[in-house]
């Protein structure tokens, strides 16, 4: 059985959308819409009450008002971290933005400390709004230095990006010529009748032929391929002569 926080991740998100803004629940089931609206309203309420025991309170007060449910406290605690969760609350906000907001308040310290004349701790608040100040201004300095952007659209297509377009038949057809050849090079015959039947298959691989060329060179002349000199080839009649 799907828990609620399933059965609302199952909703398309535009669905989501028109409900949160407009209050249009349709194509969502009636158990997600009330679900849901709680989700909202607990987001809502932890926007100014960060104190999750004392939200959920309010939580449950409005439910009851506006939805006719009774919530315990334990469940409307749950429904506030699941409403932080979903709507990712805090989460998205970035690094320099806590920072400066810390340093803002750090100032606002430093300002109710010089009222009451307590200068020691004016500095100390001074000196901790200047070093959020630093890592707000150092992250911000590496969000923009990134030497790296990636672009990624699916318009792109391969050949654009330096690619050859290869034919799967064309592929396909060279592979099996390369079976066939090794099929008739392995063939105890003579060079001759593999170049032979190389033709007869179809088969224009002019690499294969010349290796096939080179080596009746080869046999013709000798294992070390040296042609002999015309004394040699005197002294070879003679002897067939006697």
């Amino acid at each position: 059985m799907k828990s609620d926080i399933q059965k609302l991740e199952s909703v398309h998100p535009d669905l989501i959308t028109t409900f949160l803004t407009t209050g249009d629940g349709e194509g969502i089931p009636e158990d997600v819409q009330i679900f849901l609206k709680q989700l909202q309203w607990a987001a809502e309420i932890y926007e100014y009450e960060r104190n999750i025991t004392r939200g959920a309170r309010q939580l449950k007060q409005r439910i009851a008002a506006q939805q006719r449910i009774r919530l315990d406290v334990r469940t409307c605690m749950t429904r506030i971290n699941q409403a932080i969760s979903y709507f990712n609350v805090d989460c998205n906000v970035s690094i320099k933005v806590w920072e400066n907001d810390f340093a803002n308040k750090y100032e606002d310290l430093a300002k109710l400390c010089s009222a009451k004349r307590d200068y020691k701790m004016q500095k100390a608040c001074m000196d901790q709004a200047l070093e959020c100040r630093r890592r707000a201004s150092e992250q911000a300095e590496a969000d923009r230095d990134l030497g790296v952007v990636f672009l990624i659209s699916p318009e792109v297509t391969a050949e654009e990006l330096g690619f050859r377009k290869k034919n799967l038949k064309e592929i396909a057809a060279k592979h099996n010529r390369g079976f066939y050849v090794s099929l008739i090079d392995g063939l105890p015959i003579e060079s001759s009748e593999k170049k032979r039947l190389l033709r007869d298959a179809d088969i224009q691989e002019a690499e294969i032929v010349e290796d096939m060329t080179n080596a009746d060179d080869s046999l013709a002349h000798g294992e070390d391929g040296t042609v002999g000199d015309g004394d040699d080839m005197n002294d070879l009649n003679d002897l067939t002569d006697e």
